[in-house]
C-alpha cells in the first residue's frame, strides 16, 4: 500500500508505504517533507495505513526504527507503538 499526503497546491508533502503478508502488517517507510513536519501529517499517514491494514484482517503491525533515532522512536511511541524484545537481522547481497 502506498498513501500520499498533499498540500493545498497538490504538492506531495508525505508518503507511507505499508504491507501485509497474511501474518503481520509492516510500515516499510514513512516520510514527511521536513518543512511540513509536526503538523500531524505523519500521524495521519500512519493512521491511514493502520485502518487499511485492519480492513484486510491484519492482527498486528510492525515497523523498524534505528535504535539511535530517538526522535522517530518518540514519534511512534506517541502513536501507541512499543519496543519489543526482538533482534533484527540483515544481510548485504553482493552487487550484480
Amino acid at each position: 500500500m502506498f498513501f500520499v499526503a498533499a498540500d493545498d497546491t497538490d504538492s506531495v508533502v508525505g508518503t507511507v508505504i505499508a504491507g501485509y503478508d497474511g501474518h503481520r502488517g509492516w510500515i516499510y517507510s514513512l516520510a514527511v517533507d521536513p518543512s511540513q513536519q509536526r503538523r500531524g501529517i505523519g500521524s495521519a499517514l500512519v493512521k491511514q495505513a493502520e485502518v487499511a491494514l485492519e480492513r484486510l484482517g491484519c492482527p498486528k503491525l510492525n515497523l523498524q526504527v534505528r535504535s539511535d533515532n530517538a526522535s522517530v522512536i518518540k514519534f511512534y511511541q506517541s502513536l501507541g507503538y512499543d519496543t519489543e524484545d526482538r533482534i533484527s537481522m540483515g544481510k548485504l547481497l553482493p552487487s550484480s
